[in-house]
């Protein structure tokens, strides 16, 4: 894998959490048995459902790259819970929300992705002058009223997908590293004060999923081809 390539190949899986219990239950084989127990976690069942379906697809999909059972995959996690390969070069990272997920893996470069609801509960007054850099703050001011909240997480699973490419979780403070607010841009670069990320060719590609979803991947190279696969051959079903 070369970090600082010009040009790397990025594949994007989209698949659907919204599974019936028993269907569930046909697929668990596919999960180790600590895997097996996310299902009765969380203040909710939908909750615990979901965490296992999101690991589950996860090995399904790696398991297209890797020629290897699912269950067998040898899945470690980092310390602040990132899922990781401990040979080979294949990289690849795992958001989900609600009943969406998406995967991006990639043999080429380091890579984070982020998928977030566009929620209007959500204090965003209060979080961008917690999160953003000053001048984060003032292009997103500037954005118009209507388009505010849309821009808000436009920036934000910019900043989402660094963190989880970089792997450290919230250890890295989320306003001394930039991105783009504007919704209407979809490609562009992060400016960076920390030495542990740098300026060296972290770009993302975002996405509008829906009105109200929005998506970004973060790679490290100059240029990425994106391609979006098919998740049906592996027993998923695309959102």
């Amino acid at each position: 894998m070369n970090d600082h390539s010009d040009h790397v190949d990025i594949d994007v899986w989209r698949f659907s959490l919204d599974w019936t219990r028993e269907d569930i239950e046909s697929q668990l084989d596919h999960l180790t048995s600590e895997e097996k127990k996310f299902i009765h976690r969380g203040i909710a069942p939908v909750i615990g459902e979901r965490s296992a379906l999101s690991r589950l697809g996860l090995r399904k999909i790696l398991s297209t790259y890797l020629d290897i059972e699912p269950h067998k995959i040898p899945l470690s996690i980092g310390e602040h819970g990132k899922p990781f390969l401990d040979s080979g070069s294949l990289q690849f990272n795992l958001s989900h929300c609600r009943d969406r997920a998406i995967l991006v893996a990639s043999t080429d470069t380091e890579l984070g992705v982020d998928l977030e609801k566009v929620r209007e509960e959500s204090p965003i007054e209060d979080l961008a002058t917690r999160c953003f850099s000053e001048k984060e703050q003032k292009l997103w001011k500037a954005v118009p009223e209507q388009q505010r909240r849309i821009s808000f997480f436009h920036l934000w699973v910019q900043k989402e997908a660094l963190v989880k490419a970089h792997g450290n979780g919230m250890t890295i403070p989320l306003r001394k590293f930039e991105g783009v607010p504007d919704p209407q841009v979809l490609t562009g670069s992060i400016r960076s004060e920390l030495p542990e990320i740098g300026n060296e060719n972290w770009n993302f590609q975002a996405f509008e999923e829906s009105q109200q979803m929005r998506s970004a991947v973060m790679y490290r190279a100059r240029h990425a081809k994106i391609t979006q696969k098919d998740v049906e051959p592996v027993g998923l079903s695309r959102w």
